[in-house]
């Protein structure tokens, strides 16, 4: 993971944008399958490739799900924002990364963007499973 972001900041530095959004996207996957190999790990699928499902499975794996009763509408926004922030960096990999030949030219604030939304999930994605782990110690 750590690996990940320093990858990404480099290729930024060297105007490397599409490779800098592949790392993006890469940093997301790495701490997805790290969650679900922590968390469920006798049914973790790990890396099949498709992120969305991924990481549909980690946020109900970490209680997430913005369709849940007992959230508030403007954290629901929020969650269903990560949602949005993972459909895009799957797509922007697709069309802005060197992962599959480069269909769209990024430029360093689109680039960023992936990096720095990233970052924030992956933060967040592991922020979340902490404080579920501290409460179970807690309840026990």
């Amino acid at each position: 993971i750590e690996e990940q972001i320093q990858k990404c900041r480099d290729k930024i530095e060297t105007g490397d944008y599409s490779g800098a959004i592949t790392n993006a996207r890469s940093l997301v996957e790495a701490v997805c399958v790290k969650i679900e190999q922590e968390l469920d790990p006798l049914n973790a699928r790990g890396n099949e490739g498709d992120l969305i499902q991924l990481f549909n499975r980690v946020r109900k794996l970490l209680n997430l799900d913005p369709s849940r009763q007992d959230i508030i509408d403007s954290l629901k926004q929020v969650l269903s924002g990560l949602s949005s922030i993972i459909n895009g960096l799957a797509a922007l990999r697709n069309k802005a990364s060197d992962a599959h030949g480069v269909a769209y030219k990024p430029s360093r604030h689109h680039a960023k963007l992936a990096v720095n939304s990233a970052k924030t999930v992956a933060d967040f994605l592991f922020d979340t499973m902490g404080f579920q782990a501290e409460r179970a110690k807690l309840r026990k």
